[in-house]
């Protein structure tokens, strides 16, 4: 397939910041859900990812303002701890998560299957899911991931920039030019996380890595937080075939907010480049594999417009002045990651 640029046409420049206001339109009560935010750290030591002190993009209130109505909370363990330091790090980081719910009893509930997720929208809350970001938090120990699915962890990204003892890294792989995919060690663990339910997520994984995954694993794959490879040359980007091979196995991509990450690196960025990646998807492979995967407090700076969680709607008003249908929307929304998790 030949691919067409998509860069923003002065009237989109000119009309943006009404559709970002989207005064008279209903998209303020469109349900949304995003699959990665690193808000647990936040909570966890007031820092975010960088180390710098940090307002949380993401709390309560703007969940709710955004009408979100099922937020990822990555619990991401630093590759600076090591062994039984980076074990205990995800234990503290998800009781943080945990902690904030208790907190907000009347706002937040923590999902974890079907049944938690229908009480928690006929309660009018926000569903939070755990996820752990880095596999090295194991330690090798395949026998960890059934204590994180007790503790109500449904997601573990493989890797993180580090590689560990299940996988190659993005980041590794673009540093070393070593490309070794999955271990067999690592071969293992997806055949427990099969068997748990837990999903296993590909963003910071390297190619070999994720190609090996979808030839081992039963369920559909995984992109948390990734962006499209023709629009930015970026080594945590993922390529066409790639993009299809997860929408050719009901998989799903969750589209990152880093403006490094997005369109020319030379341009400043905006909900314009943010909706450029879902309409290159659209284009490519259809709808029915995008979500949103923000990675919220896990970036330090964002697109313009697109600052917390409460600005989300002007996202989908985006994309609709773009021609995506009401269906469309609704799919990216919540109901593209409802049927990926069997939730519908």
């Amino acid at each position: 397939m030949k691919h067409r640029l998509i860069f923003p046409t002065l009237s989109r420049i000119i009309l943006s910041a009404n559709i970002l206001q989207g005064a008279g339109d209903n998209m303020s009560q469109t349900t949304i859900c995003d699959l990665h935010c690193d808000t647990a750290i936040n909570l966890a030591d007031g820092k975010g990812i960088g180390g710098q002190q940090a307002k949380s993009q993401v709390a309560p209130e703007k969940l709710t303002a955004g009408g979100i109505g099922l937020q990822v909370y990555a619990c991401w363990v630093s590759p600076k701890y090591r062994h039984r330091k980076a074990w205990d790090r995800a234990r503290q980081l998800i009781a943080a998560a945990k902690k904030e719910i208790s907190d907000h009893p009347s706002e937040l509930m923590l999902v974890s299957d079907k049944k938690s997720w229908q009480e928690c929208r006929k309660n009018n809350k926000v569903g939070i899911m755990l996820a752990v970001e880095g596999g090295h938090v194991l330690d090798g120990d395949i026998s960890r991931l059934d204590s994180l699915y007790d503790q109500g962890v449904r997601i573990l990204t493989l890797t993180w920039n580090n590689s560990n003892q299940f996988a190659t890294s993005a980041y590794s792989a673009h540093k070393t030019g070593l490309d070794k995919g999955l271990t067999p060690l690592g071969r293992k663990l997806i055949a427990r996380a099969d068997k748990l339910g837990i999903h296993i997520d590909l963003s910071h994984s390297s190619e070999k890595t994720f190609w090996d995954v979808l030839k081992t694993s039963r369920h559909p794959p995984l992109l948390s937080h990734s962006c499209v490879k023709f629009l930015n040359g970026h080594f945590r980007n993922a390529s066409d075939k790639q993009i299809k091979a997860v929408s050719d196995k009901m998989g799903l991509m969750g589209i990152n907010f880093c403006p490094a990450f997005l369109g020319d690196k030379h341009k400043p960025k905006s909900v314009e480049s943010v909706a450029d990646q879902f309409e290159y998807i659209k284009e490519l492979a259809g709808t029915d594999i995008l979500a949103i995967g923000s990675d919220f407090d896990g970036i330090r700076e964002t697109p313009e417009g697109l600052d917390g969680p409460d600005k989300l709607p002007g996202l989908i008003r985006m994309l609709k002045s773009r021609g995506f249908s009401q269906k469309e929307l609704d799919d990216i929304s919540l109901n593209n990651t409802l049927r990926f998790l069997g939730w519908q």
